[in-house]
């Protein structure tokens, strides 16, 4: 019988978790993708979506590579399941624009805390208006022991993204 991986228990959770929201109607998917890259070995998953005031779309992903796989099928040593087995994930936010304000900023700070490690990009188009985006990387594997952090870190990406569009309207 087929023993699912970190990496397929992690996306179940995390892909259940946002569709929820979206049934409930706190938010709105726009897109996703769930991608095997056949040369490399490495899955990711990623769902976009926009919570209620909709200036703000919110990507979540999940990411792991061949190693994390093959930490997690081969035997140890020792016999245990390697602790790093597992997946990583980074939230990007998006908006029209060229630039997150420092009230934007202050809120990332406050809902992720200013230690994460995160990267700001402004992206231009001459057939579109600029996009800047933010990218919150985590510096640590996501276990399957972590399942209830990732439900809690749909729920902070959704909060974040609510407070962002709430901002703009005052």
């Amino acid at each position: 019988m087929f023993d699912p991986t970190a990496f397929d228990n992690l996306k179940t959770v995390l892909e259940g978790t946002i569709y929820d929201r979206d049934l409930d109607g706190t938010i709105s998917i726009l897109n996703r993708a769930d991608v095997i890259d056949i040369a490399t070995l490495n899955r990711s998953y990623s769902v976009i979506f926009q919570s209620a005031p909709k200036e703000i779309e919110a990507e979540m992903s999940l990411k792991a590579d061949l190693k994390k796989l093959a930490v997690e099928l081969l035997p140890s040593e020792s016999g245990e399941q390697n602790k790093f087995a597992g997946a990583v994930i980074s939230i990007t936010y998006r908006k029209k624009g060229t630039a997150w304000d420092a009230q934007e900023l202050e809120i990332f700070n406050k809902q992720w805390g200013q230690e994460r490690c995160w990267e700001l990009r402004t992206i231009s188009s001459n057939r579109h208006e600029p996009i800047c985006e933010m990218t919150i990387q985590f510096d640590r594997t996501i276990t399957e022991d972590m399942l209830r952090d990732v439900e809690e870190m749909v729920y902070y990406t959704i909060e974040t993204a609510d407070l962002l569009g709430s901002r703009k309207k005052q």
